[in-house]
C-alpha cells in the first residue's frame, strides 16, 4: 500500500512539474530588457481601421516583453499623431510616410517643421474607392458631383485624398465631401448619405468588411496611366494591387497604388529603449500577424521602403547589427 501510494505522489509530482514547465513561459513572459520609460502611448486612428489595430497590437507586444505601460490612443490620423509627436504628448504614432515627409518639412497641413523619426516600416495602405455593387459609379471621373467619404479632420486619409483630387484634375470643389471616420462611413453607406468612399488603408479594411455583412460593394479600378500619375510624380506612391480575396464582393484583382505606414517616434526618446522596442517587433512578427494580416510586411527587406526617412539612433543601432546601414537623425 505505502509502495503504491509513493509512485502515486512521484507520478503526480512529475506530472505537476511537467505542465508547470509548459504554462510558465506563457503566464509569466520575461522581458528581454527593462526600459527607462515606464510608459508608452502609440497613436492609432480610429477604432475601426488598422492603424489603431497595429498600434494596440504594437502596445500589447511591448507589454508583455518588455514590463513597460503601453498604450493604443484613438486619434484622427496621421496628421493628428505628428501634432502629437511634436507637442510630446505621446512618444510612438502610427504614420503614412507622405504625411510625415510634410511635417518634417513644415509644410501642407504643417506650420513649421516637426521633429521625428522613423523606427519600423509597418504596412502600404493602399488607395480603395469603394461604392456599393449597384452603384452607377465604376470610373474615378465618376466621383465627380457625387457625395464622397475623404477621412475626417486631422486624418492622413484626408490629406491624402486631397492630393489624389489635384492629381486627377479635380478638388474638393468638384464633389460634395463629407469628413466621416470609418465607422461614420459605414453607417453612411447603410443609411444612403454617401455615393462613395475614397481611403488609404489596408485591405482587408475591417470597416468595408463590416459594410459587406449588409451591402455587397464594388472597388474602382484605377487605369495603368491613372496609376503613373501618382508613381511617377510622388516617390512614396508604389504600384499595388487589392487582391480579389480581400472582400467576398470582388470577384478579381483591383489595380490601385499605395503608400507605406511607418511607425514613428519622438528623437528625444532613450536610445537603448528604442532598440529594444525595435527588437522586439521584429523578434514577434508572428504574433503581429495574428493582430493583422498586415503583419507580414514588417520584414527587413521592407526597411527600404521608408528609408528616405531620418531613423531614430536606436532603429538604426538595430538595423546596422543587421547589416542595414540608414541614417540616423543627429541631436
Amino acid at each position: 500500500m505505502t509502495g503504491k501510494t509513493g509512485k502515486t505522489w512521484k507520478f503526480i509530482g512529475i506530472a505537476a512539474f511537467l505542465l508547470l514547465s509548459l504554462i510558465t513561459p506563457l503566464s509569466f513572459p520575461a522581458s528581454a530588457a527593462a526600459l527607462e520609460m515606464k510608459q508608452v502611448s502609440i497613436a492609432g486612428a480610429g477604432t475601426a481601421g488598422t492603424f489603431y489595430i497595429m498600434a494596440a497590437g504594437i502596445a500589447d507586444l511591448l507589454n508583455k516583453k518588455l514590463d513597460v505601460n503601453a498604450v493604443a490612443e484613438v486619434t484622427a490620423g496621421s496628421v493628428e499623431n505628428a501634432k502629437l509627436l511634436d507637442s510630446k504628448r505621446i512618444e510612438l504614432g502610427v504614420m503614412q510616410v507622405d504625411v510625415m515627409q510634410n511635417a518634417l518639412a513644415g509644410k501642407k497641413q504643417f506650420q513649421s517643421p516637426v521633429e521625428m523619426v522613423a523606427l519600423t516600416p509597418l504596412y502600404p495602405n493602399v488607395i480603395q474607392i469603394v461604392t456599393l455593387k449597384d452603384s452607377p459609379i465604376n470610373t474615378f471621373a465618376d466621383l465627380k458631383g457625387k457625395k464622397i467619404s475623404v477621412g475626417s479632420p486631422g486624418s492622413g486619409i484626408l490629406a491624402t485624398n486631397q492630393i489624389i483630387l489635384e492629381t486627377m484634375g479635380l478638388s474638393m470643389n468638384d464633389i460634395d465631401p463629407q469628413y466621416l471616420s470609418f465607422a461614420e462611413t459605414t453607417n453612411a453607406f447603410r443609411d444612403g448619405s454617401v455615393d462613395a468612399a475614397i481611403v488609404n488603408t489596408a485591405a482587408p479594411a475591417p470597416w468595408v468588411v463590416d459594410l459587406e455583412t449588409s451591402h455587397p460593394v464594388k472597388l474602382i479600378e484605377l487605369t495603368p496611366g491613372e496609376i503613373e500619375k501618382f508613381t511617377s510624380k510622388f516617390g512614396h506612391f508604389v504600384p499595388a494591387e487589392i487582391p480579389k480575396d480581400a472582400y467576398n464582393s470582388l470577384d478579381k484583382d483591383v489595380p490601385t497604388f499605395a503608400v507605406w505606414i511607418t511607425l514613428s517616434g519622438r528623437r528625444d526618446l532613450p536610445e537603448q529603449d528604442v532598440y529594444e522596442i525595435t527588437k522586439t517587433i521584429f523578434e514577434n512578427t508572428e504574433f503581429l500577424k495574428g493582430i493583422h494580416a498586415v503583419g507580414k510586411y514588417i520584414t527587413l527587406e521592407n526597411v527600404s521602403k521608408i528609408s528616405s526617412l531620418p531613423f531614430h539612433p536606436g532603429a538604426a543601432k538595430f538595423y546596422g547589427e543587421k547589416g542595414i546601414e540608414l541614417a540616423a537623425k543627429k541631436q
